[in-house]
């Protein structure tokens, strides 16, 4: 699928220490939305290419024995080309390719923090093969159209 993308935004990025024997999490919460995006006049952006949807990522992670954990919220928005449908409407593969570049921000991120703050860069691997699900507000809208 063809897209134009915007530039990863980053609202929020928190390093926190933690004890290494805490709870282990990797919680990322892929959203899509479709805002009512505007110009600079107040006029809606033109979607004649494709639909315009804005990529959030709410995550807190913390990976197994190390002494720290991460959580934020990253997001971009990207126009794809030839799609006109709702975000409901978006098959998985076509979610984690649109995500996937706000995940590998979120690699990159804790990689660049974590070789400054703990002498040692944390890889955390997000890899294609992670599973990869809506979160219930996509969920309930499938689910709303699939009993249409």
């Amino acid at each position: 699928m063809k897209t134009h993308k915007g530039a990863v935004t980053v609202q929020s990025f928190h390093y926190d220490v933690e004890s290494p024997a805490a709870d282990v999490k990797s919680d990322l919460q892929i959203q899509i939305e479709h805002p009512d995006f505007k110009d600079e006049k107040g006029n809606n952006l033109d979607e004649s290419e494709g639909k315009i949807f804005q990529v959030i990522i709410p995550f807190e992670i913390h990976p197994e024995n190390v002494p720290f954990k991460v959580s934020g919220l990253i997001g971009q928005v990207v126009q794809l080309v030839g799609f006109e449908g709702t975000q409901e409407e978006l098959e998985p593969k076509q979610v984690e390719q649109i995500s996937r570049p706000v995940v590998e921000y979120i690699e990159t991120l804790t990689y660049q923090v974590t070789a400054v703050a703990i002498n040692r860069g944390v890889s955390l691997n997000f890899t294609a093969h992670s599973k990869v699900e809506p979160n219930e507000a996509m969920k309930a809208a499938q689910e709303k159209k699939n009993k249409k």
